[in-house]
C-alpha cells in the first residue's frame, strides 16, 4: 500500500468554528470510497511516522502542543480526490470535547498560533490530487493551535470529510481517540522560594 504525507496547515478560525457545529448533523456514508483514521501516537519520539495501531489514547504536557494525524485510504476500485471543496479549507471537520462532554470552543484570536501560510489545504509533496485505488495519504493538523484544550484534563478526538464536493453529501467519520492534557507541575512562588532560602541551615561540625 502506498502512502503520501501531507501536511495540513491552519484553516481559518471562522470555517474551523462552522465546521464543528455541522459535526453531529452529518450523516455518515454507506460504502464510503474511503475511510479515515487518526492518531496522536508516533511510533517514536520525535518521528514523523505515526502509529495507527496504539492510537486510542496519549497525553501531552500542554494542550496547544496537541496534534494529530489524518491517514485517508482509498477503499475504492477507482481513482477519488485527495481532498473535497467541500467543508472546512483543509477538507476535513474536527470534533473535539472535554471530559464533561462540552465541544472545545476556538482560542482567543490573541492565543492562536499560526504555522506555515493561512491559505490552508495545500498537499505538500504530491503530484497530484488524486488517490489511486489502495492508495493512502496523511495530513497533520496541529489541533491545539486553534482549539481550546488549556485545561488539564482528557479530550475526546473525531473527525470527518464529504464523499464528494457537495457540502449536503453523507461523510465518512474516523475512530475517536483520547488525549490528555497533563496538569502542569507546581512551581514555588517567588515569595515561597525566599522563605524556603530564609530558613536556617544547620551548621556544619566544627572541627575538633
Amino acid at each position: 500500500m502506498k502512502i503520501i504525507y501531507a501536511t495540513l496547515l491552519l484553516v481559518a478560525a471562522s470555517v474551523a468554528a462552522s465546521g464543528q457545529s455541522d459535526f453531529s448533523k452529518q450523516t455518515e456514508a454507506v460504502n464510503p470510497p474511503f475511510k479515515l483514521g487518526i492518531t496522536a501516537n508516533r511510533e517514536k519520539e520525535h518521528s514523523d511516522v505515526w502509529d495507527f495501531i496504539k492510537c486510542a489514547e496519549t497525553s501531552v504536557g500542554d494542550g496547544s502542543m496537541a496534534m494529530v494525524a489524518i491517514r485517508k485510504t482509498n477503499v475504492s476500485d477507482h481513482e477519488i480526490s485527495k481532498s473535497s471543496r467541500a467543508g472546512t479549507h483543509s477538507s476535513y471537520y474536527v470534533d473535539v470535547h472535554d471530559s464533561n462532554g462540552n465541544s472545545v470552543g476556538l482560542r482567543k484570536p490573541n492565543e492562536v498560533r499560526m504555522i506555515g501560510d493561512d491559505h490552508g489545504g495545500h498537499l505538500l509533496g504530491t503530484k497530484d490530487n488524486l488517490l489511486q485505488p489502495g492508495e493512502s495519504m496523511i495530513d497533520q493538523d496541529n489541533v491545539g493551535k486553534w482549539l481550546d484544550m488549556s485545561t488539564p484534563g482528557t479530550y475526546t478526538i473525531q473527525v470527518s470529510a464529504h464523499i464528494s464536493d457537495d457540502p449536503k453529501s453523507d461523510v465518512v467519520k474516523s475512530n475517536i481517540i483520547t488525549i490528555t492534557v497533563l496538569q502542569a507541575e507546581s512551581k514555588p512562588s517567588g515569595d515561597s522560594k525566599k522563605a524556603a532560602d530564609d530558613v536556617p541551615q544547620p551548621e556544619a561540625d566544627t572541627p575538633k
